[in-house]
């Protein structure tokens, strides 16, 4: 994405082959807010189709999808209480925008949201686990939260200050502050390393 902070309508979605780097399709997106940070979180579907949010300082933030086949953008109001920050697509489809003052469940099946009042500064990403959590930064620790429930489920202190979470392919969680440190959590034991 490009776009140049407080020029409206300047958003442009660039589709790259992912061997050449090469641009191969180029989708404006003028009826997107840029608020102070533009796009501020992204993440592609099952589908292949790319979803982003905006920074929680849009009016209203939005979340968007581009789909892959049609390249049609279609953008949605993200509910009140819900300020983006991060953002991700979990293995049921469904698109999670995170925040400090509470999570966003959207379902694109049916347009609706369902949220979380939880909170941190916050990063998210969904585990591929059998207990379907999706972890956030709390700034002085993780939480998992149940995708079904919309309850806390686990909560480990102590990650100095994380913003970025990230998920890798051992289960870990990863806990990336906006300085120099990054920590590896066990999600069943809370150990950091």
């Amino acid at each position: 994405q490009t776009a140049s902070l407080g020029q409206a309508g300047s958003m442009q979605i660039h589709r790259l082959d992912g061997e050449t780097g090469v641009v191969e399709e180029t989708v404006p997106a003028p009826n997107v807010d840029l608020g102070s940070w533009g796009a501020y979180g992204g993440a592609v579907d099952g589908d292949d189709n790319f979803w982003f949010s905006t920074h929680g300082s849009g009016n209203p933030p939005t979340l968007s999808r581009l789909t892959y086949d049609d390249l049609v953008l279609t953008t949605w109001p993200v509910p009140a209480g819900v300020s983006p920050y991060g953002m991700t697509v979990d293995s049921d489809g469904y698109v999670w925008v995170c925040s400090s003052s509470g999570a966003g469940r959207f379902n694109p099946e049916d347009e609706s949201w369902q949220t979380a009042q939880v909170g941190g500064y916050t990063g998210c990403m969904a585990d591929s686990g059998e207990d379907g959590l999706l972890w956030m930064s709390t700034g002085s620790g993780i939480q998992g939260l149940d995708r079904e429930t919309l309850q806390v489920e686990q909560s480990c202190p102590n990650t100095n200050g994380s913003y970025g979470i990230s998920i890798d392919f051992q289960g870990f969680v990863w806990a990336v502050a906006s300085g120099s440190n990054a920590n590896r959590v066990n999600p069943d034991t809370c150990e950091y390393q």
